[in-house]
């Protein structure tokens, strides 16, 4: 009796430890879903493909600590696409994307083919501090972004121009509009990662404003809406969650942690939400009504599901030739906070595994001595 005693102990030891061990929405998959996504040209987009969308697909991937860049259809690849295409990159935004995803893939950006996107993007400047004319905040934020993730100094006029554009909510619009519920929660997240890799501080009492309206927008199943009070409904998106996230940890705060659970510790947190937008395919749908599987969704949520914001790469570029990707200075040489679940599920593994060893070292040693 002894001996069952410790046998059903030791099973129910194991069952534990691996059933504890966190649901975890499958990188790979997505991975998996986006390579199937490839177009015959070597890029990604739909109908065609795009600058825009085959950066974002670099990005993703690169954030789950693989690679796109030599992604094979025939002799096309992602940056045989770029290559072929750069000089027709002419929106900030894009080149802010394909900056980002050439650094996070390991490629300088001064050396696209026989263009240098770092200065075409620093001769984008205008004298109001706008990258670019097109208005968009995105396509400033992207420029920000990039400039950081490759060591470049951002002006403080850039950085101004985009503090003056925020709405007393704490939002940005899309279109740089300042009147009040013209904002969004998705370009305000992006307007927090551009302060933030510009070198603004996170506890600007502008950022923190923002910080504090994304409080007030979380719904209860965890994620995030586009925006609400909204005409066009308030549930919440697989976009709108992941970008929200990138700002959040941005700002050095844990989407996964309590403060970022509806309403405290026992709530859902973004992260959980996020989890539960992965389809079978791998890929992610926009909304729990839209179950279709969404490009953009997918490659933003790829992102945020590895905890990661952007930038998460970067790039000494100077003002020649190539250096090796490193961590900015100050980045903390310990694991992060949300990496502590990465600790418990090891942990966990690690238990589970050694008490289903001890129960076959038992097993063996009761089979001879019974």
């Amino acid at each position: 009796m002894y001996r069952n005693r410790i046998l059903s102990t030791a099973i129910a030891l194991a069952i534990v430890l691996t059933l504890a061990l966190p649901a975890l929405a499958d990188g790979s998959s997505a991975v998996a879903w986006l390579k199937s996504q490839q177009n015959a040209d070597g890029g990604f987009g739909t109908p065609e493909s795009t600058v825009g969308a085959t950066a974002d697909v670099l990005l993703a991937v690169a954030a789950t600590g693989d690679t796109a860049m030599d992604w094979n259809q025939g002799e096309n690849t992602p940056y045989s696409y770029l290559e072929a295409n750069a000089e027709s990159i002419v929106g900030t935004g894009d080149m802010g994307k394909v900056v980002l995803a050439l650094v996070a893939s390991g490629t300088n950006p001064r050396n696209l083919g026989v263009v240098d996107l770092i200065n075409k993007l620093e001769g984008s400047l205008g004298s109001d501090g706008q990258y670019g004319t097109s208005g968009m905040i995105n396509d400033q934020a992207y420029a920000m972004i990039a400039l950081g993730s490759a060591k470049r100094p951002v002006p403080n006029e850039a950085v101004s121009y985009l503090l003056d554009r925020q709405i007393a909510d704490g939002t940005w619009s899309w279109n740089g509009d300042t009147t009040a519920g013209t904002g969004d929660n998705n370009t305000a997240a992006m307007a927090v990662l551009a302060l933030i890799a510009a070198g603004v501080p996170a506890d600007n009492e502008q950022i923190q404003k923002t910080l504090a309206h994304f409080a007030g927008q979380q719904n209860e199943d965890g994620g995030f809406p586009y925006i609400k009070p909204s005409a066009y409904g308030t549930d919440s998106d697989s976009n709108s969650t992941a970008v929200v996230m990138w700002a959040i940890l941005a700002a050095g705060q844990d989407p996964a942690g309590s403060a970022w659970k509806y309403e405290g510790q026992d709530g859902h947190s973004a992260l959980d939400k996020l989890r539960a937008f992965q389809n079978d395919s791998g890929a992610y749908r926009w909304q729990d009504a839209f179950p279709d599987d969404n490009f953009m969704s997918t490659v933003q949520a790829a992102i945020a599901q590895e905890l990661k914001a952007l930038p998460f790469a970067w790039m000494d570029v100077g003002d020649v030739g190539i250096t090796a990707i490193e961590a900015p200075a100050g980045e903390p040489e310990t694991l992060p906070q949300t990496g502590a679940n990465l600790w418990i599920a090891a942990i966990a593994m690690l238990s589970g595994g050694a008490a289903l060893v001890g129960l076959g070292l038992l097993q063996n040693r009761w089979s001879k001595h019974p």
